[in-house]
């Protein structure tokens, strides 16, 4: 009976202490501190979040809009999240792109996302507008307006998003951690396809 009790208080133990890091985690991806953010706000109302982020890149516009120009590439330059970016159509200014990208904030059955992203290049006013064709949990429509920093050589990012729920969905702070996940894994890779950060290693073969 010892023994019994003794293993039930160390598998209560691990998942108290489970849940406590999980529940850290998810503070940290919902407001913790990023760098790639000068600001941001994140808003439900009903079925729907409104996302609006700034960022600022240290390099030109024309550069960084050719970089988000080229979301079949963002598995390059993010392979520990992004697990397949494949152009599936390219006609004119519209390009159609299959994502499978690991959320590491949602739990197990919901970390690994299929999404097929519709892209519309606008270059002459350096826009880029996206939407969701096929994604089970949400609509989602995004605008990204680039213009150039008051340096001259940078780059200020405007992103705003719109995400609608087509079912029941996670909590919010899930949903509100996996919203702001998925823009930093694409800035991230931005910046490092502009070599402003390092590049990603290498898995090792074996």
């Amino acid at each position: 009976m010892k023994a019994i009790l003794a293993v039930v208080a160390v598998v209560v133990v691990a998942v108290a202490v489970y849940v406590v890091r999980s529940y850290m985690a998810i503070q940290r991806a919902v407001s913790g501190p990023a760098k790639e953010l000068v600001s941001e706000s994140m808003e439900r109302k009903g079925d729907t979040w409104y996302v609006d982020f700034v960022t600022k890149f240290d390099a030109p516009v024309d550069r960084v809009f050719a970089a988000f120009s080229q979301p079949e590439k963002v598995i390059d330059n993010a392979p520990e999240n992004v697990l397949k970016s494949e152009l599936v159509k390219s006609e004119g200014n519209v390009k159609t792109v299959n994502l499978v990208a690991r959320l590491d904030i949602l739990p197990p059955g919901f970390k690994v996302q299929n999404i097929q992203f519709e892209y519309t290049l606008h270059p002459e006013t350096k826009t880029i507008t996206t939407r969701t064709i096929d994604f089970k949990l949400a609509d989602m429509a995004s605008e990204l307006k680039f213009a150039p920093g008051p340096e001259g050589d940078t780059t200020i990012l405007t992103f705003h998003q719109t995400s609608k729920d087509k079912a029941p969905m996670l909590v919010e702070s899930l949903q509100k951690g996996a919203l702001r996940e998925q823009y930093l894994i694409t800035v991230r890779a931005v910046n490092r396809a502009l070599g402003l950060s390092p590049a990603p290693q290498k898995a090792q073969a074996g």
